[in-house]
C-alpha cells in the first residue's frame, strides 16, 4: 500500500504510468528495448542552445530561459529523454514552480525546504518522459530561430551519458511498458531530476493517471538507510475528478512448494481483464526474491520482463515486471496467464520460529485486488500451514504435508503463515477458530482461541457477520500483528504470559498492547481492511483507527468505561508530547499516513494514525451516539 512513498527517484518511476503511439510494436521485444537503454547517449544532430522555452505538467511549471538542451537517441523509434545544462553557458538559467493548492501539502513542502511555494533556480536535469515533449519543444524551436550544438553534445556525452543511462535504468519497465502499450500522449508520464541552485538534488514527477498526479522529493539518508522522502504529492487545481481503478485479476490457482531450505517453487494461474491501453503490456507486481521462470498469455509463451535488482524499499510492495505478449491483447476481455518462478520469502529465526518476510507480495498481482484464491502448499511434514481460506484439506504423506485451502468469496488479499506448531480448531458460532503456537507457547494456544471467540462474539453482532466461515491466528516473531482475511499474524509476545515476558517488555502499557489490544485490533481488520478498503492512502488511517478503537471498547466492555478512558488519556499525552522540538500532534494531518515517517519518524506516525485517529472517531461517538455512530 505504501510503493509509491518510498525509494529512490528511480521506485518513484517504476509506480507511473506511460504513454506511446502503437506503430511498430508487434515487432519490439522487451529485451530489445532494455538493450538500447543500456546504451542510451545525446544525440548530436538533436542538440540545441535555447532560450525561453516552458513545459507545465498540472500545477509544475518550467521555464528553461537559457542553455543547451540536448535529446537522446531514439528508443525504439521515441524520444524518451532529454537533458538540459547552463555549463558553459553565459547567464545560463531555468526556473522549476510547484504550487501545492492545499494548505496541507504547502506544510509538508515547508518542511523539507523551508518554503510552501517552490521557486528553485536550476543548473541542470535530467527529463524522462512518454508524453508529448519532444512534440512541445520542438514546436517551440521552430518558432524562432533554431542553433544546433553537435560539437556540444560530443563534449558533454562522456560525463552525461552514464548519467542519463543510471536514472533510466530505473524506469527501463516503466519505459518498455510505454513502448509497447496503447497509452495515449496526454496520459503519458513526465519525470525530472532537477540539481537546483539552493536545494541540490530533487526529484519531480506528473502522473496524470494517478490519484494524485503531481509529487516531488528526493531519496536521503535517514538513520544511514537510503530512504525516498516525498515532499508533496496532490491532485492540480484543474485536474478532472480522479475515477477510480477497477479490479482487473481474478480467479487465482496458486500451488506452492516450499523445500527443506525453504525455498519456493510456484505455478500461479489467475485472470486479467485487459485495458484499452494495455496493448502487448501487462503491468503486475511481485517480491523482489521471486524470479519468474517461463509465462503464458492464453496458452502462448509470452515475454517476461523482470529486474536482477531489486529497487530501492520494494520489500514490502512487490517489484513491478511486464508480460509482453506477442500479440495485442483483447480489451475487456479476460485473458488467462500462467507463470511459474521461484525463490524465497521465508526464513527460519534465531529460536526456531519461521518469518515470511513478504507477506504481502508472495503473489502476482496489481492493485486493486478483488479475487478468489484456491491454494495449495506443499511443506516438509514436521511443518504446519495456514492461508487464507477454507480448509479444503490437510494431508501427510511421504514426509511431505499437502494443505489446500479455498476462498468462499473475491478477497483483497491473501497470506500464509508456517512453522512447527501446535494447533486448535472448533466450531464456535457461524465461525471456525483456529488457533497456531508455537511449541514452545504451551497452554496458551487455548487462552488465545477463546480470546478470539469472545472478540468475534463483540465485533458480530456490532456490525454484521464475517463473510467467511474460518479465522486462524498464528504467531509471528516480533512486536506486531497483521491481518489478512480469515488470517491473523500475532506477536509470539501475546502467547507468553505476562510474568514470563522479558523485563524490556513489562510496564502497563506493554502489558496492555500485547495483552488486550494486539489481538483485538487484528481480528477487527477482517472488517475494517478486508471488508472494507481504502480507496487511496490517505483513507488508509480510517481502518486503523476503526481497528484500534474497536479494541478499545472490546477492552472497555470487559473492563469498563474507565480502562478505555485511561488510554485516551495517554493518547492525548503522546499526541502533546515533544516530537522534534513540536508537539507530535503537529506532525501532521492523519491523511498523510506513512509519509509521517519522513517528516516526523515512526513513533510519531504510529501516534498520529493509531491514537489520534481513536480520538477523531470517539468524539464522533460522543457527538452521534453509539447507534449513530
Amino acid at each position: 500500500m505504501f510503493a509509491r512513498f518510498f525509494g529512490s527517484a528511480c521506485l518513484l518511476l517504476v509506480n507511473l504510468a506511460a504513454a506511446q503511439q502503437p506503430s511498430e510494436k508487434t515487432e519490439a521485444t522487451a529485451a530489445g528495448l532494455a538493450a538500447q537503454l543500456r546504451q542510451l547517449s545525446l544525440d548530436p544532430d538533436q542538440t540545441y542552445r535555447v532560450r525561453d522555452l516552458q513545459l507545465a505538467r498540472g500545477d509544475i511549471k518550467i521555464y528553461l530561459t537559457e542553455g543547451v538542451l540536448s535529446f537522446v537517441k531514439p528508443v525504439g523509434g521515441r524520444r524518451v529523454a532529454a537533458v538540459f545544462t547552463t555549463q558553459g553557458v553565459e547567464a545560463g538559467d531555468a526556473e522549476i514552480l510547484v504550487l501545492p493548492p492545499r494548505r496541507s501539502e504547502r506544510a509538508s513542502l515547508a518542511s523539507f525546504t523551508k518554503t510552501p511555494n517552490l521557486d528553485e533556480h536550476f543548473t541542470s536535469a535530467i527529463f524522462v518522459f512518454a508524453d508529448d515533449t519532444t512534440h512541445q519543444v520542438m514546436t517551440q524551436l521552430q518558432a524562432g530561430e533554431v542553433r544546433k550544438l553537435p560539437d556540444v553534445a560530443a563534449q558533454l556525452a562522456p560525463s552525461l551519458d552514464p548519467v542519463i543511462q543510471r536514472v533510466t535504468s530505473g524506469v527501463d519497465v516503466r519505459l518498455i511498458e510505454a513502448l509497447l502499450d496503447n497509452h495515449a500522449a496526454s496520459q503519458g508520464f513526465f519525470y525530472g531530476v532537477i540539481v537546483g541552485r539552493d536545494l541540490g538534488g530533487f526529484d519531480v514527477s506528473y502522473e496524470p493517471a494517478e490519484f494524485e498526479p503531481v509529487s516531488l522529493g528526493r531519496t536521503s539518508l535517514v538513520n544511514g538507510h537510503e530512504s525516498f522522502q516525498l515532499w508533496t504529492s496532490f491532485r492540480p487545481r484543474r485536474a478532472p475528478p480522479y475515477v477510480p481503478l477497477s479490479p482487473r485479476v481474478s480467479n487465482y490457482r496458486i500451488d506452492t512448494t516450499i523445500g527443506a531450505d525453504l525455498s519456493m517453487s510456484v505455478a500461479a494461474a489467475f485472470d486479467v481483464i485487459a485495458q484499452e491501453t494495455d496493448g502487448r503490456a501487462l503491468a503486475l507486481r511481485l517480491s523482489h526474491r521471486l524470479k519468474i521462470t517461463s509465462a503464458t498469455i492464453d496458452g502462448r509463451s509470452a515475454e517476461v520482463f523482470q529486474r536482477d535488482l531489486a529497487p530501492l524499499n520494494e520489500l514490502k510492495h512487490g517489484e513491478a515486471f511486464l508480460l509482453i505478449s506477442d500479440t495485442v491483447l483483447t480489451p475487456r476481455t479476460a485473458h488467462k496467464v500462467e507463470l511459474r518462478y521461484q525463490g524465497s520469502v521465508i526464513r527460519q529465526t534465531g529460536d526456531g520460529s519461521y518469518f515470511v518476510d513478504e507477506r504481502n507480495a508472495w503473489f502476482p498481482f496489481t492493485q486493486p485486488t478483488l479475487a478468489t484464491f484456491d491454494l495449495t502448499f506443499r511443506c516438509p511434514s514436521q511443518l504446519r500451514l495456514v492461508s487464507t481460506g477454507e480448509l479444503v484439506s490437510d494431508e501427510v504423506a511421504a514426509g511431505e504435508r499437502v494443505v489446500h485451502r479455498r476462498t468462499q468469496i473475491p478477497e483483497p488479499l491473501a497470506g500464509f503463515n508456517l512453522g512447527e506448531y501446535t494447533a486448535t480448531s472448533q466450531e464456535h458460532g457461524p465461525y471456525r477458530v483456529e488457533c497456531y503456537a508455537n511449541r514452545s507457547s504451551g497452554d496458551e494456544t487455548a487462552d488465545v482461541a477463546r480470546q478470539t471467540e469472545d472478540i468475534l462474539d463483540y465485533y458480530t453482532p456490532r456490525w454484521m457477520k464475517l463473510p467467511i466461515h474460518s479465522l486462524a491466528v498464528s504467531p509471528v516473531p516480533g512486536y506486531f500483528g497483521q491481518g489478512f482475511p480469515g488470517l491473523v499474524y500475532l506477536s509470539n509476545v501475546s502467547y507468553i504470559p505476562e510474568e514470563s515476558r522479558p523485563p524490556e517488555l513489562r510496564n502497563p502499557q506493554l502489558d496492555s498492547f500485547f495483552s488486550e489490544m494486539l489481538l483485538p485490533h487484528e481480528v477487527a481488520h477482517q472488517w475494517w481492511g478486508n471488508i472494507v478498503t481504502s480507496a487511496n492512502y490517505r483513507a488508509s488511517w480510517i481502518l486503523e483507527a476503526m481497528a484500534n478503537y474497536s479494541a478499545l471498547q472490546f477492552v472497555g466492555d470487559h473492563q469498563g468505561a474507565a480502562a478505555v478512558q485511561a488510554a485516551l488519556d495517554r493518547y492525548r499525552t503522546d499526541l502533546t508530547g515533544a516530537t522534534n522540538g513540536k508537539s507530535t500532534d503537529s506532525a501532521g494531518p492523519v491523511d498523510f499516513g506513512a509519509r509521517l515517517m519522513d517528516t516526523a519518524g515512526t513513533a510519531a506516525w504510529h501516534i498520529v494514525t493509531y491514537e489520534k485517529g481513536s480520538w477523531i472517531l470517539h468524539m464522533l461517538l460522543e457527538r452521534l451516539g453509539e447507534d449513530g455512530f
